[in-house]
């Protein structure tokens, strides 16, 4: 049931007891009886179709305790709204998991639907979500196929960048770091084809040469033939897009005396090897891009402890978290802003909330400028907001990490981009 019912039925029973104190007071025309008004809370439902299994299951816990922690936080600061939140596995194209988890949410009726973090998945659902008129929002989807407002009649929003942001600061680290003749190898769907589209872009602009780029079918199992394929041309640098395909690519490009030096990797990659990971070589001293800024360590002990809070295992990567606690805020701001909690009031509040005059950090200081009146802009954990009349963030960070020996990696530097320009 949708909140803007209970609120009818809310109205309703005070009528009525409003009329039957009237009767029993002989008709009193005091005015306090009959124009006093009850505001009921908001109470936001969302579903999240996050990645619990799949080739993109290593994303999937931060982003699902960054959405608990968002939650748990809003409700706790008691600025008239309340969220309920449902947590269901998007796994990926292979299945058919997430058709039956957004099913499954629409049918209990939620106002938005956080996910999927796979671009390639979205697409599989964005027209059985948004064709309902509830919104879906993702905290990493990249596609530039999903710029396109003709998909969704403006109900999907997301707050990590297109890789035409991403791929142009890739593929320019990667001739800064001095490469002239770069090979690429990247799963053959929507977010393989859009980041290899922009990094060759952006190489091929900086006067370097990208010697091949070679695709592969995602749900492979062994990539011996394109390992071979995209090596053939002596590359002195290889980029590499894929999900957790990486843990089967690595050994083949170790066999091959591949210097991992060399290797550059993206946000679907990162992370995926780390210290704990088995069968793997060492890939110290590869590079791989991450949209967003550096998770804090504060961020960090929060996640861990709500982890814990959960039953969930100790979070390992951190990847698309404040992302993931700044989707949640700023759904529950745009409800506020709009006074319901309906898909298409968050569709229309999203930017108002994320483009106004008052900058605030946090959802209690930026409910109580609402409030007040204030247009606000909110400050994310993420970077600062600014939504187009796409669904597109206008303003994004894309960060480079850099592996060790023991596969753990240590932060670079953080790039800004501003994609209205």
């Amino acid at each position: 049931m949708s909140s803007s019912h209970h609120r009818r039925l809310a109205l309703g029973a005070i009528a009525a007891a409003g009329a039957l104190a009237l009767v029993l007071s002989g008709c009193s025309s005091n005015p306090s009886s009959t124009t006093k008004k009850k505001s009921d809370d908001l109470t936001l439902k969302i579903g999240t179709i996050l990645p619990q299994t799949g080739t993109l299951a290593t994303l999937g816990p931060p982003a699902i305790e960054a959405t608990n922690l968002a939650v748990d936080e809003i409700n706790a600061a008691k600025k008239g709204i309340t969220l309920d939140i449902t947590q269901k596995d998007s796994g990926d194209t292979s299945t058919n998991i997430a058709t039956n988890s957004v099913t499954a949410l629409l049918a209990q009726d939620v106002d938005a639907i956080f996910g999927a973090e796979s671009s390639s998945v979205t697409l599989t659902v964005i027209k059985q979500i948004t064709g309902a008129k509830v919104l879906e929002f993702s905290p990493a989807n990249t596609s530039p196929d999903l710029s396109d407002e003709k998909l969704d009649n403006g109900y999907f929003f997301r707050d990590a960048p297109s890789d035409v942001l991403q791929g142009k600061v890739l593929g320019e680290k990667v001739v800064k770091d001095g490469h002239t003749n770069v090979a690429i190898l990247y799963q053959n769907d929507s977010y393989g084809q859009g980041l290899n589209d922009n990094v060759k872009k952006a190489i091929e602009g900086q006067g370097a040469t990208v010697a091949t780029d070679v695709a592969f079918d995602p749900n492979a199992t062994d990539f011996s033939a394109e390992v071979n394929k995209v090596l053939a041309p002596k590359p002195d640098a290889l980029v590499l897009i894929s999900f957790d395909q990486i843990k089967k690519i690595v050994p083949l490009l170790k066999t091959a005396a591949f210097d991992f030096h060399d290797l550059y990797g993206t946000d679907g990659n990162f992370g995926v090897i780390d210290p704990t990971t088995k069968d793997v070589p060492s890939i110290e001293g590869a590079q791989f891009s991450n949209p967003g800024v550096q998770t804090s360590d504060d961020l960090k002990a929060k996640l861990q402890a709500q982890a814990k809070k959960d039953g969930a295992a100790e979070l390992k990567a951190w990847s698309y978290a404040p992302e993931s606690y700044d989707g949640v805020v700023v759904l529950a701001l745009a409800a506020l802003k709009g006074g319901a909690t309906d898909g298409t009031t968050l569709r229309d509040n999203l930017a108002a909330v994320t483009n106004g005059d008052t900058d605030c950090k946090t959802f209690a200081d930026c409910a109580d400028a609402l409030k007040a009146g204030k247009s606000i802009h909110y400050q994310g954990l993420s970077g600062p907001l600014s939504f187009q009349k796409n669904g597109d963030p206008g303003q994004a960070y894309i960060s480079i990490y850099k592996y060790n020996a023991d596969n753990s990696n240590t932060f670079e530097d953080s790039q800004f981009g501003d994609l209205t320009k």
